[in-house]
């Protein structure tokens, strides 16, 4: 599919967004699940029972007609992705076919094993994600010999560059040789069970939304404080400046810009992450979905569905609250070019996402900006960056679920400005009642790996 062929096909189902004909497969077909944070469900910094039955590969499973359990996480207020002391399954005895799991890269979807016998056991977003079966995803696809397997991983062999927002220096990436060892094994070895297999291409990360440039600390911090226009700082040193403690200087500081040449680098070395991806996949004769080159076009063009204007900056629709993993219909684009190669490639006849599914996907979106206030609604206690955002008045918009035909008009432009002291104390006193952490008064050190915690990047904390 071309980009301006599903542009058309958007333009399509806006028009017929009333008719929902949601046609299934007429019987079930078994279907895996593979890749890392983006494929188990994961927004806002967090996964639970809410924000995985959005994920892509769900969405994808449903057009398939294919049984498709998920491990349902309970979550709470402060929790973030990772963490198993306050997050726990719904239910034990669920084996997932949805086999992401949040931090995997190229490495880990071989390599990373669950091993917990019992519940007691449990200690890893691995194990959380997997149990009761035991293994890598790898090795668990290898024994359920489903008939097709969508896998999208290696975001997180390059996505660290930029998650790393206190060392921004564009050395977080796995090198090439690596990369390309990993990816082949997992190619082989997905080719021996026989499944139809579909892979991601992996998007630019200099664009998503987690990374803002001047224009958008001018918006949510009322100043861009020096940062040259093509300059990036990570969502986490806006979000500590604006609570107040962290000082403005951070935005000259080289450890927090990632600078143009830097993100150069990061781009080069995606596009020859892809190389792969495509070299590798295509020889076993298998599907590649080009989400690179969708996220890249909507990255430069933007989307308008149903009268709203989305985009890939922060709070421009297409992310969730943490700026990395997508919304609602960020998912849904995801789905409908993975299914569209499928569809391709095999044959398959999978039918695409219909009006009515785009439709409830937009207008029920938490992350999307519908009254163009400049806010959104969010999912207040799923997780400690939904909780602290909604106090600081950048989610928490009630005024988004319903939008009236004069108020879509999306914008990513609206002045958020510095939050009131009444505001900055109360999410601190928040996060201090709720963590047991008082950031305004420990070594900048622990701060970091706080906000890292935070943020579901402990593993790239200093």
């Amino acid at each position: 599919m071309t980009f301006k062929s599903w542009v058309v096909t958007v333009a399509v189902v806006t028009v017929l967004a009333v008719c929902d004909v949601n046609v299934r497969a007429q019987a079930p077909v078994q279907f895996v699940g593979m890749g890392d944070s983006i494929g188990e469900g994961v927004q806002s910094g967090d996964a639970n029972a809410v924000t995985q039955n959005y994920s892509f590969l769900h969405l994808m499973a449903r057009q398939i007609g294919a049984s498709f359990p998920l491990p349902l996480i309970r979550t709470n207020l402060f929790a973030s992705v990772g963490e198993t002391s306050g997050r726990s399954r719904f239910d034990l005895t669920v084996q997932t076919l949805n086999l992401s799991v949040s931090g995997a890269n190229s490495n880990s979807i071989l390599f990373d094993a669950a091993a917990a016998a019992d519940a007691s056991q449990i200690d890893s977003e691995t194990e959380l994600v997997l149990f009761p079966q035991l293994g890598s995803q790898i090795e668990i696809a290898e024994r359920l010999q489903p008939e097709y397997i969508a896998c999208w991983i290696g975001s997180n062999d390059a996505l660290s560059a930029a998650l790393a927002f206190d060392q921004l220096n564009a050395t977080q990436l796995t090198p090439l040789p690596v990369f390309t060892a990993n990816f082949t094994q997992l190619v082989q070895r997905i080719a021996a069970t026989g499944a139809k297999a579909v892979f991601g291409t992996i998007p630019d990360i200099t664009g998503i939304g987690f990374l803002l440039n001047r224009d958008e600390l001018v918006r949510f911090l009322g100043s861009d404080y020096g940062l040259p226009a093509d300059a990036r700082v990570g969502l986490p040193a806006m979000f500590m400046v604006r609570l107040g403690v962290l000082p403005t200087t951070i935005f000259s500081d080289p450890n927090y810009v990632l600078d143009s040449t830097e993100q150069q680098i990061i781009s080069n070395h995606i596009r020859q992450l892809n190389e792969v991806i495509y070299a590798t996949a295509t020889a076993h004769g298998m599907a590649v979905a080009d989400l690179h080159g969708v996220f890249q076009y909507l990255s430069t063009n933007g989307l308008n569905l149903f009268g709203i204007n989305l985009s890939t900056r922060f709070l421009g629709g297409l992310f969730s609250l943490d700026g990395v993993h997508p919304s609602n219909i960020g998912h849904g684009v995801a789905a409908l070019f993975f299914i569209d190669a499928l569809n391709q490639k095999y044959g398959a006849g999978i039918p695409l996402l219909d009006g009515g599914t785009l439709a409830f996907l937009t207008l029920t979106d938490p992350f999307i900006d519908k009254d163009g206030d400049g806010r959104v609604l969010g999912r207040f206690g799923g997780g400690l960056i939904e909780t602290v955002f909604s106090v600081l008045g950048i989610s928490g918009d009630t005024s988004d679920p319903l939008p009236s035909p004069t108020t879509m008009t999306s914008s990513s432009d609206t002045a958020i400005t510095t939050s009131t002291t009444a505001q900055r104390e109360q999410a601190l006193d928040e996060i201090k009642k709720l963590t047991g952490l008082d950031w305004r008064k420990v070594p900048r050190g622990q701060l970091l790996r706080a906000v890292h915690e935070m943020f579901g990047t402990s593993r790239l904390a200093r």
